[in-house]
């Protein structure tokens, strides 16, 4: 996983989503320009055999954009697959550098994922200006599928204030964009702060946390967990009746992806 890192030193991100763990706890990259991201991808070139932009920041948002872009193009020469998420949406211009990116990947062999996130429908305060309306990043992702990129619509995290038949809406409104759906536990911090975020002062009586690190990240941190199970199970029940796959983290999907590509 790399990015390019915080947007400056005072804001980690262009977005401000609420339910973000990088709010609290989680590690933070390194500010690194594109050469030593290479240099670093070059160094640990057996350790890996996908490379995803990115965890923590979205590295494609503005002012980063063509930043963005530059880095995702020059993993072309890496020989791997290459996983990018987002919620900017992009002109017309630079999908036409991603249709490329997807071209010359493909002619090693490779893919080109490209994960839109789309957290909800009806509850702005979690996706905030400057991101665009969910319809317009779904919207997105049947560009992306255009331009033969494997689609992934990031429903991620699971919220406990958003109701689970937004989710089916969410599945609804992007049928025939998407290639493979995933969605995500929610991990909050113990000091209440994604929390506060969050709920706006609604009620949590009924809200059930576990508590755990994260196997994805380097922080020792236990972390409360919101699993969202009655999500997940009404997505597994839409998978099993619309032939979507769906999967809780990125791997298991990609891994899924490979083996029906390489059946044909």
């Amino acid at each position: 996983m790399i990015s390019l890192g915080p947007l400056s030193p005072k804001k980690y991100c262009t977005y401000s989503c609420p339910f973000c763990y990088v709010h609290s706890g989680f590690l933070k990259y390194k500010s690194w320009d594109i050469h030593s991201i290479k240099q670093w991808l070059h160094a640990h070139k057996d350790a890996y055999d996908i490379i995803y932009v990115s965890g923590d920041t979205d590295s494609f948002a503005k002012p980063r954009t063509e930043l963005g872009l530059q880095l995702l193009e020059s993993l072309v020469a890496f020989d791997v697959d290459v996983l990018f998420t987002t919620r900017h949406v992009f002109h017309t211009a630079h999908l036409r550098r991603i249709r490329k990116l997807s071209e010359a990947l493909a002619k090693k062999g490779n893919t080109l994922f490209g994960c839109v996130s789309v957290a909800q429908l009806n509850h702005g305060y979690l996706e905030p200006k400057p991101i665009r309306p969910p319809l317009e990043r779904i919207e997105q992702l049947r560009r992306f599928k255009e331009a033969g990129l494997c689609t992934i619509l990031a429903m991620r995290p699971f919220l406990p204030v958003v109701p689970k038949e937004e989710y089916r809406e969410i599945i609804n409104l992007s049928e025939g964009a998407f290639d493979i759906a995933l969605g995500e536990s929610w991990y909050v911090d113990n000091k209440g702060i994604l929390e506060k975020k969050v709920f706006h002062g609604m009620g949590q009586e009924d809200i059930v946390f576990e508590e755990s690190t994260m196997d994805f990240d380097d922080n020792e941190d236990v972390w409360k967990v919101w699993k969202g199970e009655a999500i997940e199970a009404l997505l597994r029940k839409m998978a099993s009746e619309k032939g979507f796959p769906f999967f809780m983290r990125s791997r298991p999907a990609i891994e899924w992806y490979r083996k029906s590509k390489k059946r044909g």
